[in-house]
């Protein structure tokens, strides 16, 4: 049987998987800013992204596309897991669609 605390951790994995995977599909490459370093910079590979995430409390994902700064998605972990995605720039609205369904449909 699984517990609350990995339940909520796939719930905020998934959202974050989806999030990526339309963020890449629509162009952007992908950073990982934990606060305090870049820890992974303009990826393009989704799992190379979600294996440098969740390692804090709260992180961004920074989107770029060809080379400029697009906006950020701001990720708070460890609440309900529907509700990760905790503020994110206007300018990626476009590609939130599926991370927002998916996150009601767990809320």
């Amino acid at each position: 049987m699984e517990n609350t605390i990995t339940k909520r951790q796939r719930v905020e994995r998934k959202i974050a998987r989806r999030l990526i995977l339309d963020g890449l599909a629509a162009g952007y490459t992908i950073t990982v800013d934990n606060g305090e370093e870049q820890v992974l910079r303009q990826s393009t590979k989704c799992k190379a992204i979600l294996d440098a995430m969740f390692s804090v409390d709260d992180e961004r994902l920074i989107f770029h596309k060809d080379g400029e700064h697009i906006g950020w998605v701001w990720f708070v972990y460890g609440n309900d897991g529907w509700d990760v995605i905790s503020d994110y720039s206007v300018s990626l609205e476009h590609i939130m669609a599926g991370a927002n369904k998916l996150s009601e449909e767990y809320q």
